[in-house]
């Protein structure tokens, strides 16, 4: 075998060994990306209430500015409510 095949072996082994490294890098980030996730939504699960930092309101029962009377139980696991409040509007 002559040197320049006795290289190109060489450098195809360098290579090879390079592109194992990466494969290996990936497949632990992947890992530890899919832990990280699988992790959270256990999380999520078990405290929904707490995990973020959010807390049911009370019930409660508002006049409208139509004048009908609403109640926070009437939307309930249904949709979200936003609230406004305007100072001195009375």
């Amino acid at each position: 075998m002559g040197r320049t095949a006795t290289r190109k072996r060489e450098k195809r082994g360098r290579e090879k060994l390079k592109n194992n490294h990466r494969g290996v890098g990936r497949k632990w980030m992947f890992g530890a990306m899919l832990a990280l996730v699988i992790a959270a939504g256990i999380a999520a699960w078990q405290w929904p209430d707490t995990l973020w930092g959010y807390k049911k309101a009370p019930s409660f029962t508002l006049q409208a500015s139509t004048g009908r009377a609403v109640s926070l139980e009437d939307f309930r696991e249904k949709k979200e409510v936003v609230l406004i409040f305007y100072m001195g509007a009375g």
